[in-house]
């Protein structure tokens, strides 16, 4: 299976589930999500690819990359983690360009079990204050879907890249929340929200007192 739509194919077909069935597993409305990413039509974010690996029986990896590693591409050990910008994130993790960053030029050491997908970021204004300052690094893994209350990088239909606190609605909807006042609650019932991972560590910048 040499592309990520044939192998969705694959695998739904192999558990005899049709792309109505298979959409329902993922809490999607409408089957042509899952047949536009079967044509290639339609690419897959990260974001998908873990729901739908889920809803499939397989790891994020295996969807993505055709690899059959049981521990879902967790890897242990140290290695270097690229520091992404706001711009750059919502790049990076496009499944068209996990393995190879663009214009990365700082990394930083990480040694705890995490996908290879992890990247890092730093905190840009004040939106997320007190928890977060401005330069604080957050270590971000895209095979984490995240659950309410933990921090997520998202991006905010075309109006870029934002890191806020993750909250689900009733509805089946979500809300990414800001932890300052004076900043505004993004809600997915009203603007496109795309969870691009979630905060696996975060490293405070030491500041001057």
């Amino acid at each position: 299976m040499k592309t990520t739509g044939q192998r969705i194919k694959f695998l739904r077909e192999k558990l005899n589930l049709s792309q109505a069935e298979l959409a329902d597993k993922c809490g999607w409305t409408y089957q042509s999500r899952v047949g536009n990413y079967e044509t290639g039509s339609r690419k897959v974010s990260v974001e998908d690819a873990v729901v739908l690996a889920s809803a499939l029986g397989v790891s994020p990896g295996e969807l993505l990359f055709g690899s059959t590693d049981s521990t879902g591409f967790i890897t242990p050990g140290l290695r270097y983690v690229p520091v992404v910008t706001y711009d750059q994130a919502g790049m990076f993790t496009d499944a068209d360009n996990l393995l190879m960053p663009e214009n990365v030029k700082e990394s930083l050491y990480y040694d705890v079990p995490a996908s290879t997908l992890i990247f890092a970021l730093r905190i840009q204004g004040d939106s997320m204050e007190p928890e977060f300052h401005e330069g604080d690094t957050i270590i971000v893994d895209p095979a984490v879907f995240p659950h309410p209350g933990e921090f997520v990088v998202a991006k905010n239909g075309e109006n870029g890249t934002t890191f806020r606190k993750y909250r689900e609605k009733s509805n089946g909807g979500r809300e990414l929340v800001p932890l300052n006042a004076d900043y505004a609650i993004l809600d997915s019932d009203t603007a496109n929200i795309s969870i691009l991972g979630t905060m696996i560590e975060h490293r405070i910048h030491r500041r001057k007192r």
